[in-house]
């Protein structure tokens, strides 16, 4: 997928004219027609602008233009093409999100891998209002653990308690919409 089809499919799928975009996104329509087929991409803000006139989620579309095979990819394929294609990510992230990952699986935090990834797994298969709710949980006992100086481990990498309230803030917005789906920008 290219972002040229993604602009294209959200803009068909919400029903959207390429007028009405050009005219919320203050370009002209030629401008859409470029970018709908190829020949110019619009800048990120306008892109963003763009995801939030369809009511869509960028981050799969970003995603999958970034690793176009990822989707491709399935729980039931061979071990071998998993592990690349997770490779492929873990090798993209910033640093601060390798610390991260490594303080989840090896972090001296009390829980085992296994048991991390099964917290977040079920935690993602519930209802995103449930999600809102323990990540407001979340957050209120981690700043009174912070505020108390009652932290299990402050030494070691922190969260990001911005990142976590602006997703949590997202989420809330989309249950609002009936949506199913949310994203945030991040700023790091």
């Amino acid at each position: 997928m290219t972002i040229a089809d993604a602009l294209r499919s959200t803009r068909n799928e919400s029903g959207r004219s390429q007028e009405y975009m050009a005219f919320e996104l203050g370009v002209t329509r030629r401008t859409i027609l470029n970018w709908e087929s190829g020949v110019s991409e619009p800048s990120v803000g306008q892109a963003i602008n763009w995801f939030k006139l369809v009511n869509k989620n960028p981050l799969p579309y970003l995603l999958q233009c970034t690793y176009p095979d990822m989707d491709k990819i399935s729980h039931k394929d061979d071990d071998s093409k998993i592990l690349a294609s997770l490779m492929q990510i873990i090798n993209d992230l910033p640093a601060e999100g390798v610390r991260q990952l490594m303080y989840l699986f090896f972090g001296n935090h009390g829980s085992s891998p296994r048991a991390v990834l099964q917290m977040i797994n079920a935690h993602l298969q519930t209802p995103m209002k449930d999600r809102i709710a323990h990540g407001q949980l979340v957050s209120t006992n981690y700043e009174i653990a912070k505020r108390t100086g009652t932290l299990t481990r402050p030494e070691h990498i922190q969260p990001d308690l911005d990142c976590l309230n602006a997703a949590i803030a997202a989420a809330k917005n989309a249950v609002e919409k009936n949506a199913k789906e949310y994203s945030t920008i991040d700023s790091k």
